[in-house]
């Protein structure tokens, strides 16, 4: 929580109720398909599906926080916002599943990586390679990349339009500044995914297109501390007697 930013959405409304039903309602899709184990096989099968349920929880919980700050912080009840707030609420949904996909797929891939690496078993590829093929995999980051920036664009919308409406807002200069870096964040998070949709698209079924649209999304590991350092440099420089 941002100790410079006057809170003017405190009060919950029927819009935000409504929201968090939404996003129980996809943590509830992530584990709707787990059934109670019946063989002592199928029970290690579960507690492995819990490491892709928590990668997928903790997404979607960061989504939800990005969501209440800026309800917390603006308090917005306009037609548009609501609006805007549907389509990502719709976007969520239909996220929550290739999502959910993706994260067992890596699990299964990576976990049996480091079996091999550590000479634990020779590692079994079996369920990964039944989950999709190779050719597969462009498509399956097209799905992905298409949700994750939707989801993030949608956001950084909403955060434009608590800018445009800053005097309305009476958003003072570090308030403003801060909605700044919301928008900026957001578009950033959105940028990623779509550059990863473009390689898959221009490359196809070929290695760039199914592996290199993958690893594009460690593009955040130094995009996100660069732009951090730049913004907390240039709010120090525009608010020298801010106690941070």
């Amino acid at each position: 929580m941002n100790k410079h930013f006057r809170y003017r959405g405190e009060e919950q409304t029927r819009v935000e109720t409504f929201s968090d039903a939404v996003f129980a309602l996809a943590i509830t899709l992530l584990i709707v398909s787990a059934e109670v184990p019946d063989t002592f096989a199928e029970m290690k099968r579960f507690v492995l599906d819990i490491i892709p349920f928590a990668l997928c929880m903790a997404f979607i919980t960061y989504i939800w926080y990005e969501h209440y700050l800026f309800f917390i912080r603006f308090g917005f009840r306009s037609k548009k916002i609501v609006v805007l707030n549907a389509l990502l609420l719709f976007f969520l949904l239909l996220y929550v599943y290739p999502l959910k996909f993706l994260a067992k797929f890596l699990v299964s891939i990576y976990g049996n990586m480091l079996i091999q690496l550590f000479g634990i078993t020779d590692g079994n590829f079996s369920t990964a390679n039944a989950m999709i093929k190779g050719e597969e995999m462009s498509e399956l980051m097209i799905i992905y990349g298409l949700g994750a920036a939707l989801i993030f664009f949608i956001l950084a919308i909403m955060y434009k339009y608590a800018l445009k409406r800053r005097e309305e807002l009476n958003l003072n200069e570090i308030e403003t500044f801060n909605t700044i870096s919301g928008l900026q964040s957001h578009i950033l998070m959105g940028s990623v995914p779509v550059l990863s949709v473009l390689i898959a698209i221009i490359f196809g079924h070929t290695l760039a297109g199914s592996i290199v649209s993958g690893f594009i999304y460690m593009l955040y590991c130094p995009l996100f501390p660069i732009w951090s350092r730049w913004r907390g440099k240039k709010m120090k420089k525009e608010f020298p007697d801010l106690k941070f």
